[in-house]
């Protein structure tokens, strides 16, 4: 899985902790981005460090069967990520995540994925839409 990084955007290994299902396939951010690994909470999509004026980017995969729904029974990847399909929403919306942020469930290549913008606590709102651009350029290899 990749993403085409505009110019001062970082990516960083992806946080798992304990968690194994979704499994983190992508964190990138506007700015320096890295592991937060606080301990306080074992939601491994708000677990990052970012400047408070930066936004970021978490793609998971659900790797096993959700309840009664199956990996790739999710609506089809969105042409383009846009603020009608992607709302940034106050927070508190993410779990452990101070920021305003949103998120997006789709399927590619008979997978399931959720793609998370995580605004920092002074982000401007204008970069959730540099988020949902550079999501656009998203590649899932096949398998």
């Amino acid at each position: 899985m990749t993403v085409a990084l505009p110019p001062g955007w970082h990516a960083t290994r992806p946080v798992q902790g304990f968690v194994t299902n979704p499994l983190t396939r992508l964190a990138v951010s506007s700015g320096p981005i890295g592991p937060r690994s606080t301990r306080a909470c074992d939601a491994q999509i708000a677990d990052y460090r970012i400047r408070s004026e930066a936004v970021a980017i978490v793609v998971v995969e659900w790797t096993k069967r959700i309840g009664g729904m199956k990996s790739g029974d999710a609506p089809p990847r969105p042409r383009g990520f846009t603020a009608g399909n992607l709302v940034i929403h106050r927070p508190p919306i993410i779990e452990c995540w101070p920021g305003a942020g949103g998120s997006i469930e789709f399927s590619a290549r008979g997978h399931t994925f959720a793609a998370y913008v995580l605004l920092g606590t002074k982000a401007p709102a204008q970069l959730a839409a540099r988020a949902r651009a550079v999501l656009d350029t998203l590649r899932i290899a096949p398998r």
